[in-house]
């Protein structure tokens, strides 16, 4: 299971009516775009989700089931002009009945219009291609609520878990397990759901959840619950459980009352039979996290060197000077077997939780952190991507667009510890966001920083972070580099 992000390509308002799967070119792959509305960027952030059933993957010879293939995404505008497009190998394990499957997630962000996700995805053993493509509308400022996501599973993010694993995505303190199409089995019969409102002032209304048959008839429908929308927008979620609804299709439908009118989503789930139950349950699960050993086991010369390029963050002096050019494949599996297994939180256990969260952060850095430009750098290599890696991710996040003379710029806040904050501006204009300011003694900021972002921009900063940042800024003045 992957995730891939794509950089802002235009920005809008959120929902319209309803995002639903749509006809596939191969009957087997499913698509669905969920739209949410960035009113700050005036963008609308697409989560598209391709479903990709084990069953058309061919398991490589000699490898317990491994499965092989290449997604191929493509965004085109209305015109047929291509916006962006990008291709990635990716690996599963085959696991459960016929039904199993994996999900790639594709994140993007677009502007007021009409657009296209093309997706290709091909079995690199057999050769097989399947393609699909989802419409997306994107919103508009008198659009007042989200697509509805619907998902078989969701948490909320804790100080202590902040990264998304494997399958799964984050939208705001939310981590989404990540389904194109939802199906519930009698013994997970519980269904999570998560809904945006927005208003440009704070309203209080009602909202209800219903489940309709093929025929359109209802057969649950919870209570209208007082629900209040904050100036700006909140997120309305919630859970419902339901065992004992028969086998079949079924369309659930939020509808929320705010502000005088009435705003209905919807979003497709399917009930399982019983008789079925186990096997789909199955072949939903996750594989199991194998020993270190095993991790890197199955990883060609070239994984391996990108598995063992990042942890130079976390590396020890000189730990990394046994990693030489020519070594075996064999010598570099037992290089990052030692490395991991000396850094096991649970040796006890077949599972390094250390080295799933370390990596996870890194595809996560890579996700979101790519950065563009006649140079393209990877998101772990960006300033974003090596303090998201080395720190997790931040507890508080100020992001700023172009304002007066000052670039876009963010400000990270980390509460452990020392306290330590990190301030970035995209001084490029294409997502390539440096550096510049922080409290870290190990990250260098560079001369002259306040200049960057100007005057305003410094005290909006040091307002959030509730620090003198303009008495600091005034240090640099001298002309001395400053460590922080």
């Amino acid at each position: 299971m992957h995730s891939f992000s794509i950089a802002f390509l235009a920005a809008v308002a959120v929902a319209a009516p309803i995002a639903t799967t749509v006809p596939q070119n191969d009957p087997g792959l499913v698509l669905r775009a969920v739209r949410f509305y960035r009113p700050d960027q005036n963008r609308t952030r697409v989560k598209g989700l391709v479903q990709i059933p084990f069953s058309m993957i061919q398991a490589t010879s000699g490898t317990a089931g491994e499965l092989n293939y290449t997604v191929s995404v493509r965004v085109v505008d209305s015109t047929g002009l291509t916006l962006y497009q990008q291709s990635w190998r990716n690996r599963a394990q085959a696991l459960g009945g016929s039904d199993a499957y994996t999900v790639e997630i594709v994140d993007f962000a677009v502007a007021p219009g009409k657009y296209r996700l093309e997706v290709v995805v091909e079995d690199s053993v057999s050769g097989r291609k399947a393609s699909g493509g989802i419409d997306v509308q994107a919103l508009s400022q008198t659009d007042r609520a989200s697509d509805l996501l619907v998902a078989p599973e969701m948490r909320l993010a804790t100080a202590d878990d902040t990264v998304p694993r494997p399958g799964e995505f984050r939208t705001g303190n939310n981590l989404v397990t990540a389904a194109a199409q939802v199906t519930l089995t009698p013994l997970r019969a519980n269904v999570y759901y998560l809904l945006e409102a927005y208003s440009n002032s704070g309203q209080s209304g009602t909202m209800s959840v219903a489940i309709r048959d093929s025929s359109g008839k209802t057969s649950i429908k919870t209570p209208e619950v007082p629900v209040t929308v904050a100036a700006g927008g909140s997120v309305l979620k919630g859970q419902l459980d339901l065992a004992g609804l028969p086998e079949g299709a079924y369309t659930m439908v939020a509808s929320l009352k705010l502000g005088g009118g009435s705003i209905e989503r919807s979003a497709g789930i399917s009930m399982a039979g019983l008789r079925e139950t186990l096997a789909r349950d199955s072949a939903l699960r996750q594989a199991d996290r194998v020993t270190d050993a095993g991790y890197f086991a199955a990883m060609s010369g070239e994984e391996l060197d990108a598995a063992k390029a990042p942890l130079l963050y976390i590396a020890e002096s000189g730990e990394l000077t046994p990693w030489q050019a020519g070594l075996s494949l064999d010598a570099r599996r037992r290089f990052l077997t030692t490395f991991w297994q000396k850094r096991d939180p649970t040796p006890s256990t077949a599972r390094n939780e250390r080295r799933e969260a370390f990596y996870d952060a890194i595809a996560y850095a890579n996700r979101e952190y790519k950065e563009g430009g006649r140079k393209a750098v990877a998101g772990w290599r960006s300033d974003r991507g090596r303090i998201f890696a080395r720190s997790g991710a931040p507890d508080d996040v100020l992001r700023r667009q172009n304002e007066g003379r000052a670039p876009p710029y963010e400000v990270w806040r980390y509460t452990k510890g020392k306290g330590s904050y990190y301030i970035f501006a995209d001084r490029t204009g294409f997502g390539a966001y440096q550096l510049i300011f922080s409290n870290d003694l190990h990250e260098p900021g560079i001369p002259s920083w306040s200049e960057v972002i100007g005057r305003k921009a410094v005290d909006d900063a040091g307002e959030f972070l509730g620090v003198d940042l303009f008495s600091l800024s005034r240090r640099d003045d001298t002309g001395a580099r400053q460590r922080f």
